[in-house]
């Protein structure tokens, strides 16, 4: 009998012990800012716009709409021209694709807001002008990102994107002010000059599966003092993975989170070692040539439900066979411009689920978590706590016995 209280007592102090080690988390998941996972239920949305479109000048951080070097002669000649006068059926094309998809999340009861132009002042609009020609307003990932309640605004390597803060800070500013959970953070902006070593931190690098967080490190968007950055602001309540990729500027051109243990990747874009939280989930590849074209790039609306690029046939296939969801849409003309569906929107808030996320108490699982308890057990001094708690549980569990 005393053995086997020993047994219990021992196994509940592991618990406890356990329990201890998980960081405390102060959430406010109720907020109108709030994003767990990549996942979960689409609540609220910030889209692209395709107002005051613009042919950019050239500029290193860019060098054609799509970053597509076949264009880079009409930046030259064009440069600072509307779209719409430049090549008005690309713009009516890029009119349409936007406003679709627009009508189409609102069809699912999606709050949907845009990344309205119009709101800037004629300062604002000037912004970097002298170092970069050029207006898109297509793409906000690039310019910000939810992570929990936490609003990071980037430092982007594209000067002419770099006016879109003062959008995004007119569309949070009333919210930070009825919700003090909500914590609005800027990244430092970078010299005019844009140096190649500086910090960069871009929306699109950024994935958020709870409190882990997965950046992507081309050398072309996120600068490595940028991961450390959002490490530093985000806390010891979150865990920042650096995935180092090749070939591709951003990590949501190369890898989408579809729902627990399911993602889209490109073959060959990612050159480090996945980041252990995702190393047993099932993969979708996607090939280079149509990652390309931001195939991979996909819009997720909720736990198996998805907005895909109607272009690539042989990914919508693969999704619906593992009984995801997905609408189909147009987006070629968008794309165009340099960036896929995933790029296209910023969500504000997502509704947690609270099935889907459950955690599975499997074997997985429990030698994972003993693993990581155990590890701090040896790099910390807990042996008399641990003493003490089974001490006390043996004490309690006899006297209980003896009544």
């Amino acid at each position: 009998m005393k053995k086997f209280i020993n047994i219990i007592a021992f196994v509940l102090a592991f618990l406890i012990i356990g329990f201890m080690l998980v960081p405390v988390k102060t959430v406010n998941k109720n907020s109108k800012v709030y994003v767990e996972h990549e996942w979960d239920t689409l609540d609220t949305v910030v889209l692209g716009s395709q107002k005051m479109l613009t042919v950019p000048s050239v500029h290193k951080s860019i060098l054609g709409y799509g970053y597509i070097i076949k264009n880079e002669a009409q930046m030259k000649t064009e440069v600072g021209k509307p779209i719409q006068q430049v090549n008005p059926a690309l713009y009516s094309g890029i009119s349409q694709q936007a406003d679709n998809i627009a009508r189409e999340l609102k069809s699912k009861n999606v709050n949907v807001q845009r990344l309205n132009p119009e709101v800037l002042d004629a300062a604002e609009m000037q912004y970097m002008k002298y170092v970069q020609q050029g207006n898109n307003f297509l793409f906000p990932k690039n310019s910000f990102v939810v992570i929990g309640n936490n609003v990071i605004e980037c430092a982007t390597r594209a000067p002419m994107n770099d006016k879109n803060r003062f959008i995004v800070r007119r569309i949070l500013k009333p919210l930070t002010k009825e919700d003090p959970s909500i914590r609005y953070i800027a990244a430092p902006i970078p010299s005019p000059s844009f140096p190649d070593k500086t910090l960069y931190i871009e929306g699109n690098d950024i994935l958020v599966d709870g409190t882990n967080v997965y950046v992507g490190h081309s050398g072309k968007g996120t600068s490595s003092s940028g991961v450390r950055w959002l490490q530093s602001v985000l806390g010891s309540n979150y865990k920042v993975y650096s995935i180092d990729i090749a070939g591709y500027r951003h990590l949501d051109d190369v890898l989408t989170l579809i729902r627990p243990k399911l993602a889209v990747r490109v073959i060959g874009a990612i050159m480090s070692d996945m980041p252990k939280p995702l190393a047993n989930w099932d993969f979708i590849d996607v090939t280079p040539e149509d990652a390309k074209q931001y195939a991979s790039s996909i819009m997720v609306v909720g736990p198996n439900k998805v907005l895909v690029d109607e272009r690539f046939e042989s990914l919508i296939t693969e999704l619906r066979n593992r009984n995801v969801d997905v609408t189909s849409v147009p987006f070629d003309d968008i794309a165009d411009m340099g960036g896929g569906l995933g790029d296209f929107y910023v969500p504000l808030r997502r509704t947690y689920d609270q099935e889907i996320n459950s955690v599975k108490l499997n074997k997985e699982f429990f030698m994972e978590k003993g693993n990581e308890i155990v590890g701090t057990v040896k790099t910390f001094n807990y042996a008399e706590f641990f003493t003490n708690i089974q001490t006390l549980v043996t004490e309690k569990i006899s006297t209980l016995t003896n009544k």
